[in-house]
């Protein structure tokens, strides 16, 4: 009940007070603010942009509110500072649901974009899963709305725009949701990235010695404070069977923060990459792409290159989150449930279905051309 009053406190007085008071302030046409919510550097959503607004000669400022790893009164301060410098701005870049962003009607001229952090619509979020056990409770949904503001929301395909509106509660304006693309996606069409992400790869600490990339990069499990990597996929059986052919390299979700335990026997053909190459750069080396319920499915579909879905708890996830789509019917490619089927389907993967690839990317990915960025600052900024 104190939390709650405390909640009711500072979202429906603190911040609107605080906000009208410094949206007194002139409105300057080149002032740009990036909020990143848990991160305390600029994630690759935003990278694109932000060099794009910097050519441009913009007043860009960026916030890290580290909303996972803090308590309340640190969040409540740097959120704040946050709303003070945002009241003067004219278009605020986000990647992700916050509540704040609803607790005021933003000044007329200042623009709220939302570029979500993943491609697609895969797993459901927000008012999709509303009293279900992974959502929230559907009126204190309603009450503390952070997508009511939205000017924009730039997504990947129009096939995926209804989802969109849906997860957001954003039926009644469903206009803004448009299918200009993905910025980040634009760096799969760059020879400088692709490039980069080659160097990279050779620079990591063992020798590929003519061997394929397999790339396992599972979503999340449990909640975003206490989130770990499932463990179903018996590593050292895969490097057993597969060394000689492949390297295994493990991306786990930002959100995890313990390591993968790899046994040493097997650390030449298997390697957490943490630091040393960004989930895109892995994407774009990849030779084939092991995942569940993970949006890299619809970055990776831009390489057309064959995937395998480890879904060993997929009932599971339909219960306690569920899909926009019925699973084994969308995923363009082959769903194994065990590790024997999963090494089963490794052996057939070069034979993988071209055409249900291409029909999935042309779908769900028809924005993401490699000109996206500069869709959506034309659209912002004119």
């Amino acid at each position: 009940m104190i939390n709650r009053i405390v909640k009711w406190i500072v979202f429906k007085c603190i911040y609107p007070i605080s906000y009208r008071i410094a949206a007194f302030k002139r409105l300057k046409n080149r002032k740009v603010l990036f909020v990143e919510n848990h991160q305390n550097t600029l994630s690759d959503n935003f990278h694109r942009l932000y060099k794009n607004l910097e050519e441009r000669e913009y007043e860009i400022h960026v916030h890290f509110l580290q909303v996972a790893d803090s308590g309340w009164k640190d969040i409540i301060i740097r959120t704040l500072r946050m709303i003070f410098d945002m009241a003067d701005a004219k278009c605020v870049f986000i990647s992700e649901s916050n509540s704040v962003f609803g607790a005021f009607r933003l000044r007329k001229g200042t623009k709220l974009v939302q570029v979500w952090h993943a491609c697609g619509a895969f797993k459901k979020w927000g008012f999709s899963v509303a009293e279900q056990s992974f959502g929230d409770d559907r009126k204190e949904l309603m009450r503390y709305s952070g997508h009511r503001n939205y000017s924009l929301v730039p997504v990947s395909g129009q096939a995926v725009c209804w989802a969109y509106a849906e997860a957001f509660g954003l039926q009644e304006r469903s206009e803004v949701i448009k299918p200009l693309g993905v910025s980040r996606t634009d760096a799969y069409f760059e020879e400088e990235c692709l490039k980069q992400a080659e160097e990279h790869l050779n620079a990591l600490p063992f020798s590929l010695k003519g061997r394929k990339i397999v790339l396992y990069a599972p979503t999340f499990r449990g909640e975003i404070k206490e989130a770990v990597t499932p463990k179903q996929f018996d590593l050292e059986r895969f490097y057993d069977r597969f060394h000689k052919e492949y390297v295994l390299l493990i991306k786990q979700h930002p959100f995890v923060k313990k390591a993968v335990e790899i046994p040493e026997r097997i650390r030449d053909g298997c390697m957490e990459i943490t630091t040393q190459m960004t989930t895109e750069e892995l994407l774009m080396v990849a030779d084939v792409c092991t995942t569940d319920y993970s949006s890299v499915v619809f970055d990776y579909s831009l390489r057309n290159k064959p995937m395998l879905f480890f879904a060993f708890d997929l009932e599971e996830y339909y219960d306690e989150r569920g899909f926009y789509y019925p699973y084994e019917e969308f995923v363009p490619g082959p769903v194994v449930r065990t590790m024997d089927e999963l090494m089963a389907a490794m052996e057939e993967i070069e034979q993988f279905d071209e055409n249900r690839m291409k029909n999935f990317r042309d779908a769900y990915m028809s924005g993401c051309d490699g000109h996206a960025t500069e869709r959506i600052v034309s659209e912002i900024f004119g």
